[in-house]
């Protein structure tokens, strides 16, 4: 039972164009013959097709959003190439759609046959109906919620997450991290199946295997971090040692002696050394550290820093410009010299990096916001494109920095180019990895379930005819015209993408499956398709033969609060694509960039906020102009996604927002406050010093508007602003309405924060120490 109404939600969640009063087959059954012919069958996609462009054809009108439905799809459904679309190839059709994995023939039988009554081979709309009705309650869209239906039939939201992996040498073994389920799956690449589950614990995230491949490492445990050593026959645990906040990414020296990981919150590099796990030090990197790789010569490590550290420096400096952007870490393991590379201005988001076979060049994927641009435009990237940044590590003369001798060549910058189209982004690009021979690049796009695939040599060689260009690169959406695939599978959340054999795996982090995928195969559409119907497609965009679905866990009713954390990264919600909600929001949080979203004038922009508590404390906006969270998310959706505000998706995002919760800070010493912070506790609380004049409360607010003398004229019309919640305040630098200090001590030295209402001014400088340290510790 439980089977069949999950089936009956995927079906229905598919077919979204369709009014309450017609089934599905009275809508493609033209001649209302009981049957679906090939052609009414294409009949019925072309209308899809012209539907969703025209409800998103850039303005803000239209009550509904269909799942768009390329004409193309006839052509891959069509397997056997014979005119002609089987029962089972219709169903592959559904289950591709709507992400079910098409498991075994007789499972998807057994579907269609619980809707065919009458066992004649076809669904009669009264059967259709009946079907429908079964577990209905109007579930329609893709996003109507499903916790009422959920509740009668008892489910349980266990998702698995499938996130990081790795492969052993020979390729026949995947090693596959389910963040939500805390476990790593090991899939057998011959099989196509998961043959072993090691359980390891919360939020697992890196893995890496040792050099002879008999020991699995992974990271795993949030705020509480922890680096695991398993056997990688039996998943036996041999070894766990302490790490930092948050740990990830971690990677083994090409000689197998050292292990590197990031903890994201703690802004550091943690080495262990081998044969067992001993902690040797940690080198202090800009801030959050997602990704790393170490060069191919074992020298130098690599480090994604995630988000920029730079204050906004509101108002705008007329003789210098503003720069805000993600750094790269280049640690020298002999040393621990470090040295950063700066990314094009607006750089934030970093995700995903690689090196190519013969190591000379650094992969990176990322961002890049043009928040010096004002909101009222998206199209054509205004505000947010997609870029892979590319660094190289030829050899050259040793080179001094630091006060310390580096012993092998300098990293060099390259240049960054976009993945976008003119007129479709590619929003969120996540993991990238290279071919075996490097000739390809291969790149995960997560707010759009493409795969982009890039001709490294003929990308190398355009960047080397307009090296003396690089800014002009960055900002030419058409670079990678002639040499670029793009390609579209249905699901949602592919982040995580590698290479082994000829195939690319890639992970659907929301659909607990992996895509197994020969990019031979991939074709474009002119190659393809005819003329005519190649002019509905972007020039760019490829189609191939179904890829093959590894299911890694059982396919679940979705939470409503899940389904809103879909919709918070799908960029198919958005006008061209361009970007999600976590393009400015990465975790629900803030990438640390300004915005002029116009409601209150141009030329002001403000500095973004976490979502974290924004539900129970109103209002959102800096200057209280939107009463709630809910109201905020549906004029994001008008005005800055240029997307009609559905219920449905804008519902579940609700839920999403109002569930999530804060991180406990790195400042804690055992999940408790220091002595420092007991000290800074002791000062906040001083009624004389005046911190809990705004700052009441549970939430370290008292939700009023209040001039704390920030207001820049002439730029601000208004002086009065928001009091935040000072929880998890530790991550969400810079600060004050327009960002302008990334220290919280400048917060009070240097904007006097605390002097209107308070005696702030009056502490020393142990004591302004200790309540800094307490506020961290929030």
């Amino acid at each position: 039972m439980h089977l069949f109404i999950f089936v009956f939600i995927i079906l229905t969640s598919f077919i979204v164009s369709v009014s309450a009063d017609n089934s599905f087959f009275e809508t493609a059954d033209a001649n209302k013959n009981g049957s679906v012919s090939q052609e009414e069958f294409q009949q019925f996609l072309n209308t899809f097709s012209a539907t969703n462009s025209t409800t998103n054809s850039g303005t803000n009108s239209g009550t509904k959003t269909e799942i768009p439905v390329k004409k193309t799809e006839f052509v891959l459904t069509d397997t056997n190439k014979d005119g002609s679309i089987s029962q089972q190839e219709f169903l592959n059709f559904l289950a591709v759609q709507t992400a079910l994995p098409p498991t075994s023939p007789e499972d998807q039988w057994s579907n269609f046959e619980k809707a065919d009554f009458n066992r004649d081979g076809f669904l009669q709309p009264e059967e259709l109906e009946m079907y429908r009705k079964k577990g209905r309650e109007r579930h329609s869209t893709a996003y109507r919620p499903v916790n009422n239906i959920a509740s009668k039939i008892g489910a349980v939201f266990e998702y698995k997450g499938p996130m990081n992996m790795t492969a052993n040498k020979s390729g026949t073994k995947i090693f596959l991290v389910h963040f939500d389920a805390g476990e790593i799956a090991v899939i057998d690449t011959g099989k196509n199946e998961v043959v072993q589950t090691f359980p390891v614990g919360n939020e697992p995230d890196g893995i890496v295997l040792s050099s002879d491949e008999k020991i699995i490492y992974v990271t795993y445990g949030g705020y509480r971090g922890q680096l695991a050593a398993l056997d990688a026959e039996t998943g036996h645990v041999l070894q766990t040692v302490s790490a930092g906040h948050t740990p990830m990414a971690p990677v083994v020296t090409p000689d197998g002696t050292k292990l590197f990981l990031c903890n994201r919150f703690n802004n550091n590099i943690a080495e262990y050394e081998f044969p067992v796990l001993k902690f040797v030090k940690h080198v202090n990197v800009v801030r959050e550290p997602r990704a790393a790789v170490i060069t191919k010569d074992g020298k130098k490590i690599i480090v994604l820093n995630s988000l920029p550290n730079d204050p906004n420096c509101f108002p705008y400096n007329s003789e210098k410009e503003l720069n805000i952007a993600a750094e790269v870490s280049v640690i020298d393991i002999g040393s621990g010299a470090t040295k950063n590379i700066r990314l094009p201005n607006g750089s934030c988001n970093l995700r995903g990096v690689c090196l190519s076979p013969d190591g000379r060049y650094v992969y990176l994927t990322h961002l890049i916001s043009h928040f010096w641009n004002g909101t009222e435009k998206l199209d054509g990237g205004q505000m947010n494109v997609n870029a892979v940044s590319i660094l190289d590590t030829k050899q050259s003369d040793n080179v001094q920095f630091n006060n310390a001798q580096i012993d092998s060549g300098q990293i060099d910058y390259v240049n960054t180019f976009l993945l976008d189209d003119p007129q479709l982004g590619a929003a969120n690009p996540w993991g990238i990895t290279t071919s075996s021979d490097g000739k390809q690049i291969f790149v995960a796009i997560s707010g759009t379930n493409e795969l982009i695939i890039l001709d490294a040599e003929l990308l190398h060689q355009k960047l080397a005819s307009a090296q003396a260009l690089a800014q002009d690169v960055s900002n030419d959406l058409s670079f990678t015209s002639g040499f670029k695939k793009r390609i579209r599978f249905m699901g949602k959340g592919l982040r995580e993408v590698i290479a082994v054999g000829k195939f690319v795996y890639a992970g659907l982090y929301f659909n607990d499956m992996l895509i197994k995928f020969d990019p031979a195969s991939a074709k474009t559409s002119a190659e393809t398709l005819s003329e005519k119907l190649s002019e509905t497609l972007s020039p760019e965009t490829s189609i191939s033969e179904t890829p093959q679905i590894i299911v890694t866990g059982s396919p679940l009713i979705l939470s409503q609060g899940r389904i809103g954390e879909i919709a918070w990264n799908d960029a198919s919600l958005c006008y061209q694509q361009w970007q999600t909600c976590t393009s400015c929001h990465p975790d629900a949080r803030m990438t640390g960039m300004n915005w002029d979203l116009l409601h209150d004038g141009s030329g002001n922009p403000k500095n973004t906020k976490s979502m974290v508590y924004s539900s129970e404390t109103p209002p959102v906006m800096w200057l209280g102009d939107r009463f709630s969270a809910r109201l905020c998310t549906r004029t994001g959706f008008t005005f800055i996604m240029f997307a009609p505000a559905l219920n449905e998706p804008c519902d579940c995002i609700d839920v999403f927002v109002r569930d999530l919760k804060p991180l406990p800070s790195p400042y804690l010493v055992d999940g408790r406050l220091s002595e420092r912070a007991e000290r800074g506790k002791k000062i906040f609380e001083d009624p004389n010093i005046g911190c809990l004049f705004c700052h009441s409360g549970v939430y370290f607010t008292d939700t009023k508007m209040y001039d704390v003398k920030t207001q820049v004229l002439p730029y601000e019309s208004r002086g009065q602003f928001d009091t935040p919640t000072l929880i998890e305040v530790w991550r969400t630098a810079p600060y004050l309405h327009d960002g302008r200090y990334v220290n919280m001590k400048d917060v009070f030295r240097l904007g006097k924060h605390g002097d209107v209402k308070g005696t702030v001014d009056q502490l020393t400088e142990e004591q302004l120490d200790d309540l800094v340290e307490y506020l961290l510790s929030l």
